[in-house]
């Protein structure tokens, strides 16, 4: 889920990265639950505009599957599955926008004027899943020297940003896989 918010009152500044610099946590293990990742937009110039890069506790996963006629992999998913993300996250953005008066959702940046996207994932996960799809050193069955070692491995959301999460698995994989020999 990604949200932008214009600040009247606050400048953001003309210079900054991309990467996250605060967070916003309104965590319940529920379907209510938001941790939302402040981030700069970077344009190189004053837009008193910040990027929110929200994660939900939404219960629904997509799939792949496969089309023989058009010989082509098909995402299933759909708006009404992003739903909850985007009902979760507007819930805890009117209730801060609510407190800061002068704050108010960007619909300008986003195609069809949204104030959230609901096409859009930060973090991907799943669709090699470790000891499914691969071994558990993420070597895929029936590929071999073929190895997935990144968010692929992890069959659905585990809650905030799984950057760490991901490193930990690919650098335990690639332990097993040298402690095996196999690019020796």
């Amino acid at each position: 889920m990604l949200s932008r918010r214009l600040t009247w009152g606050t400048a953001t500044g003309s210079l900054q990265s991309g990467m996250p610099a605060m967070g916003i946590s309104h965590w319940n293990d529920g379907p209510t639950s938001v941790f939302a990742e402040i981030a700069p937009f970077p344009t190189g110039i004053e837009m008193r505009t910040n990027v929110y890069l929200a994660i939900t506790d939404n219960d629904n996963l997509a799939s792949f599957t496969w089309n023989k006629d058009t010989q082509d992999v098909e995402l299933g998913w759909t708006t009404q599955m992003s739903a909850p993300s985007v009902n979760a996250t507007k819930a805890v953005f009117d209730r801060i926008n609510a407190a800061n008066p002068g704050t108010f959702y960007r619909t300008d940046l986003f195609e069809g004027r949204k104030a959230f996207t609901d096409y859009f994932t930060y973090h991907p996960l799943g669709g090699a899943v470790l000891g499914e799809a691969t071994d558990l050193n993420g070597e895929v069955n029936g590929a071999p020297g073929l190895f997935v070692l990144d968010g692929s491995l992890i069959p659905g959301r585990i809650g905030v940003n799984p950057f760490v999460t991901i490193t930990a698995i690919a650098q335990r994989c690639m332990d097993g896989l040298l402690a095996a020999g196999r690019f020796a």
